[in-house]
């Protein structure tokens, strides 16, 4: 047993590599990898960018929930009420829900 306590404590520092902290040039290549498309990691928000170079469009200032802009561009005003589904579907109760309806092909 101390056999085996010396030999784990002899391989203990060659285990331990030492930390080096990345300079300045290495902290722009991670950053570009995680966020390619502008801005800096969101920090406690994994995969998260903060947008920081890009047309905001009044999103948060963390990225988070941010809308892609334009998507809705020509789309009528939301009436918050239900349509008819299209023809080749039918209403479905949605699962877990009492007053909300998905069409579903059938």
């Amino acid at each position: 047993m101390a056999i085996c306590i010396a030999l784990g404590l002899a391989t203990l520092p060659a285990a331990a590599a030492e930390y080096r902290r990345p300079n300045s040039a290495q902290l722009e290549d991670i950053r570009r990898w995680l966020c390619p498309h502008g801005g800096s990691p969101v920090k406690g928000v994994p995969g998260r960018c903060d947008g920081a170079g890009r047309r905001r469009g009044g999103a948060s200032v963390s990225g988070i929930g941010s809308p892609a802009p334009g998507w809705d561009r020509g789309l009528p005003a939301a009436s918050h009420e239900q349509m008819a589904c299209p023809e080749g579907t039918r209403p479905v109760l949605a699962r877990g829900h009492g007053s909300i309806t998905r069409c579903l092909p059938g």
